[in-house]
């Protein structure tokens, strides 16, 4: 069981990170940058309906830096926001005041949220729901919050990903008894390797959804990987221009073992 503490201070932690260094307009990206979360983030808009007339609630659960929250407020939705780490909300709140945009931030739990039923027309959880220690409980608020009819983009990691597999076993299994050798000729002591998150097998992940009533309306996939690690930093410009060539060729499935995210979007029952 993950202390959720833990992932609190992880965040508080890579929050400058996250603010500056996640995200880049594909547009503005170099020909060997890739920016590989911010296709995640592009598809995830591109499945956000345009709201005209009446303002409609949307949440941006695990908002982070807040890149999300003025998209929401463009879109034509009142924007909300919750995150583990109070360091992320803050950062939330000064871009919503950047761009006047107008929304309610706060730390929170998606496992226990303080809203009433029906509340939301809108939930979005990108790069969440891969912390918690079951899908059940976060799941079940998903459909608690949402308004009959609402929707849900959620993002997981993908466990069927070759590049996700190796990853693990690569920082498991070699690169953590690298760094404690080095640890231990210095005279410190081992660290062993802990992992914070999970993945998912989108296929498996999908029939959860199915079985709690939601309705599939779309998928995609992101973060497409051709190196293995520690490869993929070394030649880094090679990733950048194939994983680009991949997203725009792969992202609706086809060859979605190269893969590291999927993408979800799902309704709930009217």
């Amino acid at each position: 069981m993950t202390d959720k503490a833990i992932i609190t201070e992880h965040f508080s932690n890579t929050a400058s990170v996250w603010k500056d260094n996640i995200y880049k307009l594909k547009k503005e990206q170099g020909k060997f940058e890739y920016f590989d979360k911010q296709y995640r983030f592009d598809y995830t808009v591109e499945m956000i309906p345009m709201i005209q007339g009446k303002w409609k609630r949307a949440m941006d659960m695990g908002c982070g830096a807040g890149q999300l929250l003025p998209v929401l407020f463009d879109l034509g939705y009142k924007p909300y926001g919750i995150d583990i780490s109070s360091d992320m909300v803050d950062l939330s709140k000064k871009l919503c005041s950047k761009y006047d945009v107008k929304a309610e931030v706060k730390v929170g739990d998606t496992e226990n949220l303080d809203y009433p039923d029906n509340y939301f027309d809108l939930y979005v959880a990108m790069g969440v729901i891969e912390y918690m220690d079951e899908d059940e409980p976060m799941l079940k608020e998903i459909m608690r919050v949402l308004c009959p009819g609402g929707l849900a983009i959620i993002t997981t990691r993908n466990v069927c990903s070759i590049h996700v597999r190796w990853r693990t076993f690569y920082r498991k299994y070699i690169e953590q008894n690298i760094k404690n050798l080095i640890r231990v000729i210095i005279g410190r002591k081992p660290v062993f390797y802990r992992a914070i998150s999970r993945e998912h097998n989108p296929d498996r992940f999908k029939r959860k959804l199915q079985n709690m009533s939601f309705k599939i309306l779309d998928e995609r996939y992101a973060h497409f990987h051709t190196l293995f690690a520690p490869l993929n930093s070394w030649f880094s410009p090679i990733e950048a221009v194939f994983g680009k060539i991949m997203e725009k060729k792969f992202n609706r499935g086809r060859f979605s073992f190269l893969a590291s995210s999927f993408i979800v979007k799902v309704q709930k029952p009217l």
